[in-house]
């Protein structure tokens, strides 16, 4: 089964030394690749420039600003016959109306910038594969401690986005080894937790094989 990873984080140019990012380290989208490569998965990573990387990946791409991971996605979907997609990659929201990115800007005195919404990456993943049968893995952080809340947001971008799998979690829970806790949505129902990196990344190498998926429904 051949799998498409995003992990990590864009950088939006404000110049050519500074850039807007995000928290993200890429090391969950990491951790998926590589037990999905244990398992026999052949696996493409598009990752952050500065994200971890998977060592065990067949091939590993770098992306940097939300442009650029826009047109990896276009290019493999249509071209590398990719069975799976895992976008958990943490994409900007905004970008800067104006970015010199040819230029260094002086310091030294106030400086606005003004900020445009991206599009959402996830939203064009089947269209760029063209009506080719994808399984679509999504990822949805929230910031809100009521559960409710949180299986709401991820069923929502369920449905926006046609995904088979929503992964979510929350800024509350973000930290390092079991700590981080993620809770996997399927679409038209069922729901598994996961306590840290490693048993996401083996319950979602189970959800993709068709035959241990239909013994975990």
């Amino acid at each position: 089964m051949k799998v498409l990873v995003t992990s990590g984080a864009t950088r939006e140019p404000i110049d050519s030394v500074r850039f807007i990012s995000n928290l993200s380290s890429g090391r969950t989208g990491a951790a998926i690749c590589e037990a999905l490569a244990v398992r026999g998965f052949e696996i493409t990573q598009l990752h952050g420039v500065d994200s971890a990387r998977a060592a065990r990946a067949m091939r590993r791409i770098a992306f940097t600003d939300h442009a650029s991971l826009d047109a990896l996605l276009h290019q493999h979907l249509q071209d590398g016959g990719y069975d799976a997609v895992i976008h958990s990659a943490a994409v900007g929201d905004f970008s800067l109306a104006e970015p010199a990115a040819g230029a260094k800007l002086r310091s030294g005195s106030e400086l606005v910038l003004r900020l445009v919404p991206t599009a959402k990456l996830i939203d064009r993943i089947r269209g760029y594969a063209d009506g080719r049968e994808l399984l679509l893995v999504g990822f949805k952080l929230t910031h809100d401690p009521d559960a409710a809340a949180q299986a709401g947001a991820a069923q929502a971008l369920l449905a926006r986005c046609d995904a088979d799998y929503i992964v979510q979690n929350d800024v509350a829970t973000l930290g390092d080894g079991d700590q981080h806790e993620f809770t996997i949505h399927a679409r038209g129902g069922g729901e598994w937790r996961c306590a840290g990196r490693r048993e996401l990344g083996t319950a979602l190498a189970l959800l993709l094989d068709p035959p241990l998926a239909r013994s975990l429904a």
